[in-house]
C-alpha cells in the first residue's frame, strides 16, 4: 500500500486473502488425506484430522480438496492477470507435492525443510505479486519467514522423534539422530535471529510503538521460555526467537502504517 485509500487495494486483497486461504487449506487438507493412517494412531494428531477421528469419509475429503482448488484457480483467472494465474499453478503445485505421492517431499529427510523453506517464501512473495509491489521488505520477510518456518519443523521432529522411531516414519531427526538435528536445529535459529537483525533496524526501532512491540517481544519470549522449562525442558529455549520474530514481523506491518499516515497527514 502507497496510501490509505482502502478502495484502491481492496480488490487485490480479497483475490490474496480467497486465494491463499484456498491454498493453506488445501495443503493442509493433502497432508490430512495422505497421513490418516499414521494419523489415525497418533494421538497428538488423531483429533486435528477429521479422517483419522471417523468425521468425514476420505471420498468427501477429496472433494473438498478439489473445491478448494477450484476456488482458487477461478477467483486468481477473473479477477488477476495471467502471471498471477501461472504463479498460483506452480503454489498449488508445490503445496499439493509436500505429501501426495509419488513425489512426497516430506517423506524425504532434509528436503522437507527445503521445502518449508521455499513454501514460506513463495507465500509472502505470492501476496507481493499480487499486490503487484515486490520491493527490498518483501525479500527480507519472505527469506527469514522461510527459516523461521524450518525452526519449526525441524523443532516438530524433535517433538515427535519417539512416536516417529516406533511407528518407522523417516524424518530428520530420525534418520540423522537427536545430536545431529539438535545442533541443525541451534544452527538455524542462529541463521534467523542474523535474519531479523535488518527488519529490527529497519522497522522496530523507528517509532516508539514498534520500539514497545519490540520490547514486548523480548519480554513475552523469555517469560514464555521459563514458563514452559519445567514441562519440556531445554528446548523450551525456543520459544523466545519464536516470539520475537513475530514481534519484528507485526513491526514491519506497523511501521508501513505508521509512515503512511505520516505522509498523508503531512
Amino acid at each position: 500500500m502507497s496510501s490509505l485509500s482502502t478502495s484502491e487495494y481492496l480488490g487485490r486483497f480479497l483475490v490474496f486473502f480467497v486465494s491463499t486461504f484456498c491454498i493453506l487449506s488445501f495443503t493442509f487438507a493433502t497432508n490430512n488425506y495422505y497421513d490418516v493412517d499414521s494419523d489415525r494412531i497418533n494421538p497428538k494428531k488423531v483429533h486435528f484430522n477429521a479422517m483419522a477421528g471417523g468425521r468425514i469419509s476420505k471420498k468427501t475429503a477429496a472433494l473438498v480438496n478439489l473445491i478448494l482448488v477450484v476456488i482458487a484457480f477461478l477467483t486468481v483467472a477473473l479477477f488477476s492477470n495471467l502471471g498471477a494465474f501461472v504463479f498460483c499453478m506452480l503454489f498449488i503445485f508445490w503445496m499439493w507435492a509436500y505429501s501426495a505421492p509419488p513425489v512426497r517431499l516430506k517423506g524425504r529427510p532434509g528436503v522437507d525443510i527445503v521445502w518449508h523453506f521455499i513454501a514460506f517464501v513463495l507465500l509472502v512473495v505470492w501476496g507481493s505479486f499480487i499486490a503487484g509491489s515486490l520491493g527490498m521488505s518483501s525479500w527480507l520477510v519472505a527469506i527469514s519467514l522461510g527459516v523461521f518456518s524450518c525452526i519449526a519443523q525441524v523443532w516438530n521432529h524433535l517433538n515427535d522423534y519417539e512416536f516417529d522411531k516406533k511407528s518407522r516414519i523417516v524424518t530428520y531427526a530420525v534418520s540423522r539422530g537427536l545430536d545431529t538435528t539438535i545442533v541443525t536445529l541451534k544452527i538455524i535459529v542462529v541463521l534467523q535471529l542474523i535474519l531479523l537483525l535488518p527488519l529490527i533496524f529497519l522497522y522496530s526501532l523507528q517509532y516508539l510503538l514498534t520500539i514497545g512491540v519490540f520490547i514486548s517481544g523480548i519480554l513475552v519470549g523469555i517469560y514464555v521460555a521459563n514458563t514452559k522449562r519445567k514441562a519440556i525442558g531445554s528446548s523450551s529455549a525456543y520459544y523466545f526467537p519464536i516470539m520475537l520474530s513475530f514481534a519484528v514481523y507485526i513491526n514491519c506491518i506497523l511501521s508501513h502504517f505508521i509512515s503512511l499516515f505520516f505522509s498523508v497527514n503531512l
